[in-house]
């Protein structure tokens, strides 16, 4: 039987693509909470007669143009620099664990290797996704 050590020493790793869905899920939850905050205050126009501001629509329908599949903006209808930000994240996690199976400091090359080619990819994603990716504003 296993100890808990030994079970963290061989899947330490996937505490990295489990901090991405909870950041993930937790970008989606106040996306969400945003949205809902709009739709009561044009609720609140609607009840009241008024007509709301254009600003206001404005927002709700560039949001809901922002569909997400594009991770090279981050959602962002701007392109600021984040895609550059993910490949060179993705390229230099991705470099370290390189370094670490070639030196063999943590003992099993293999695994190291094997994180270092998926991060790799990632960041072959992230580039493709920055330079081919749709423009938006």
């Amino acid at each position: 039987m296993e100890t808990f050590g030994d079970l963290f020493e061989s899947y330490w790793w996937l505490l990295f693509p489990l901090a991405f869905f909870v950041i993930g899920g937790w970008n989606s939850f106040l996306s969400y909470q945003r949205t809902k905050a709009k739709v009561e205050v044009l609720k609140a126009y609607a009840q009241s007669g008024k007509e709301p501001p254009a600003d206001l629509i404005r927002a709700l329908e560039s949001e809901n143009d922002r569909s997400g599949d594009d991770w090279s903006d981050g959602g962002k209808e701007e392109s600021g620099g984040s895609g550059v930000f993910l490949v060179v994240l993705f390229a230099g996690l991705s470099a370290v664990f390189a370094f670490v199976g070639y030196s063999g400091w943590l003992g099993d090359t293999t695994s190291m290797y094997f994180v270092a080619m998926i991060l790799g990819v990632l960041a072959l994603a992230f580039l493709a996704s920055s330079l081919f990716g749709k423009r938006r504003g």
